[in-house]
């Protein structure tokens, strides 16, 4: 394939937003796993057309161009008729936050720990926690 190398075409390539440039891709990426969804199945648009029951056939065009806006109940029909995954629903459970506090006592006859409790409380990974999860080093 031969590359285009002109200052028009660079220029307007450098004026794009990242962030207009990534829902793009995504909007076409959607419509690339539909297309290939279609195309295993051998379906047609008018096949599709009837498994999502529609009846305008132009929206299957406007979803295949790859510059439709979805909208969540579109994408989980198209996930249900075409048998494919369009969104991640995976949570991300790799990301820990680890928080270490030290704490000391002033007096010697005061209760060790005593306030730890205020001090989880004020936070938001506290309220999750028992003062017994806590490991103390």
């Amino acid at each position: 394939m031969k590359k285009l190398n002109s200052p028009i075409i660079n220029s307007l390539l450098n004026d794009i937003d990242p962030l207009d440039q990534e829902k793009t891709d995504a909007k076409m990426e959607l419509a690339a796993k539909i297309g290939r969804a279609m195309e295993a199945k051998k379906w047609k648009k008018k096949d599709l057309l009837k498994a999502v029951g529609k009846d305008n056939p132009s929206i299957i065009t406007k979803w295949l161009s790859g510059t439709h806006n979805f909208t969540v109940e579109t994408l989980i029909d198209l996930e249900k008729v075409l048998d494919i995954r369009l969104i991640d629903r995976e949570i991300n459970k790799s990301t820990l936050v680890e928080y270490r506090i030290t704490i000391s006592s002033e007096t010697a006859d005061s209760e060790p720990f005593s306030y730890i409790n205020d001090i989880l409380n004020s936070t938001k990974i506290g309220r999750s926690k028992k003062l017994s999860d806590l490991q103390v080093n």
